[in-house]
């Protein structure tokens, strides 16, 4: 129990570091030439080919991976929880860990099918990636439903049941409230979803490294 403890904090504060991870660089480093012609636009996706890819690696791919690692140490730490309540959390938790990975994996192909596509008509090559780019974003970024939800679920049951600390789990319901919200044309519920969920991966993380800390010095006492 401890060690699956252990393995689900540090699991929690690594996705948290991922998210940091997307903030800084598309805030920092995406420099896409938006306003140039499409043979520009097509070059530099060409140029970038390799940092692209592994950006969406580790933003999809690695955070669906490390996510359902979270998941499932989630699911032990709602025991008290009745088994229908918990099975749906489950079933969310599991398809944005399927929804996440599903869209990195469109958004490496995308990139590369649009990249030799451009070597004979170039618009062609960027309609096909700017068609591929808003599949992969609709199902693993612009609309953050299904991770609200669960987000929403695991705050509500673990509140219920008394696990970890309260305010943990009011912040919990505003992330999954914020990311249902994400269903709107208001961008900001966008940004204000990822920013909590930052906090709140790294507090929940914490609590759980927190409660193999105390297993730890019970063990000693005794």
């Amino acid at each position: 129990m401890k060690s699956a403890n252990r393995v689900t904090g540090v699991a929690a504060i690594g996705l948290s570091l991922i998210y940091i991870f997307a903030f800084v660089y598309y805030g920092a480093f995406w420099s896409f030439p938006g306003q140039s012609d499409v043979q520009t636009k097509m070059n530099f996706l060409a140029e970038h080919q390799s940092i692209i890819s592994a950006v969406s690696f580790i933003t999809y791919i690695l955070f669906g991976l490390v996510l359902s690692i979270l998941v499932a140490g989630t699911v032990r730490c709602l025991q008290q929880a009745g088994e229908m309540q918990k099975s749906i959390t489950a079933a969310f938790g599991y398809l944005w860990v399927g929804l996440v990975i599903a869209s990195g994996m469109i958004a490496i192909s995308g990139v590369g099918y649009a990249i030799k596509l451009a070597n004979t008509d170039a618009q062609k090559a960027f309609d096909a990636w700017s068609l591929m780019m808003t599949l992969a974003q609709s199902i693993g970024g612009d609309n953050e439903i299904v991770g609200a939800v669960w987000v929403l679920l695991v705050s509500v049951l673990a509140l219920k049941a008394n696990v970890f600390s309260k305010f943990l789990h009011y912040l919990g319901i505003i992330v999954g409230l914020a990311g249902v919200a994400t269903v709107t044309s208001y961008d900001s519920f966008k940004e204000l979803f990822g920013v909590l969920q930052i906090i709140w991966f790294f507090w929940f993380g914490v609590c759980f490294l927190q409660r193999t800390s105390d297993d730890v010095s019970s063990e000693r006492t005794l």
